[in-house]
């Protein structure tokens, strides 16, 4: 358990240092981990890692399919990671698709890509501490349960 802490302390440190000294892609891409981590916790919570045929849920768009159709049969899940997070987690995704693909295919300007990095890595923050505090309190409340 020390060891996921501290690999989990590792990804926020980096993704705050990585912002703080203007790193704002780094800064996403640590960000876009600690998301999968949080939600691969909250799959955890909610009756595993893996599809009902034992096949691990990769990808953050496929966790988040799978932690909505669960929250339909799980009360708890649905009070921590309800429709408003879930779409901020998506919007969030969205964003950061969104500009990975402009960088790639040349449709912003180096500076439009600065200042969408920027702006993604200030939402990343707010969006990062609001799920950790979910799966934080979904596997309090599951363990008392």
């Amino acid at each position: 358990m020390d060891e996921k802490n501290n690999h989990y302390k590792e990804l926020m440190s980096r993704m705050n240092s990585a912002h703080d000294q203007q790193f704002y892609l780094e800064a996403c891409w640590f960000a876009y981990t600690v998301l999968e981590d949080r939600l691969l916790s909250a799959l955890r919570q909610s009756g595993g890692p893996t599809y009902a045929n034992h096949r691990p849920i990769r990808m953050l768009g496929k966790k988040m399919q799978e932690i909505r159709q669960r929250k339909r049969n799980d009360a708890l899940l649905a009070a921590y990671f309800d429709d408003p997070l879930m779409d901020r987690i998506h919007k969030w995704k969205e964003d950061r698709n969104d500009l990975t693909h402009a960088m790639a295919d040349g449709t912003k300007t180096m500076a439009e890509v600065d200042k969408a990095a920027y702006l993604l890595s200030m939402s990343a923050k707010k969006l990062v501490k609001d799920v950790c505090a979910a799966a934080r309190r979904l596997k309090k409340n599951r363990e008392k349960a």
